[in-house]
């Protein structure tokens, strides 16, 4: 195995997307790099899936979902499972400036990204240590 195989393989991600156009094509980028992938299309949802996968790798998230952000939904999580990495994705502007605060390991994706950028995050994140 090489490139993102050799670091995804057998990994659990949550994507928490509520674009019904764009998570059928991020499941198939995690999947066809060798990790578990679980859609979500909300955060009810996310917690949902969050209970049936743990723990879980990374939490890829949306930064504008239904109901609460995707850095509130991240801090939700982190309660549930510390040490979770996050990549946050947005397509209104940086999603950094709205990230600043948190004290998870993250990194930030503007949406359109190519599928080769997307998979460096999440092999960036997983290689990252946990303080």
């Amino acid at each position: 195995m090489t490139g993102p195989s050799a670091v995804l393989s057998g990994k659990k991600i949550l994507v928490v997307e509520d674009d019904s156009s764009l998570s059928p094509l991020l499941r198939l980028l995690i999947e066809e790099a060798g990790a578990v992938v679980q859609i979500a299309s909300d955060p009810q949802e996310a917690l949902q899936a969050m209970a049936s996968m743990k723990p879980i790798d990374i939490l890829i998230s949306d930064v504008v979902l239904p109901s609460r952000s995707g850095f509130q939904l991240a801090e939700e999580l982190v309660e549930i499972q510390p040490g979770i990495r996050v990549l946050f994705m947005s397509g209104f502007g940086d999603p950094e400036i709205g990230a600043r605060e948190l004290l998870i390991p993250f990194d930030t994706l503007l949406k359109p990204f190519l599928p080769e950028d997307f998979l460096a995050k999440i092999v960036g994140l997983l290689a990252r240590k946990i303080r």
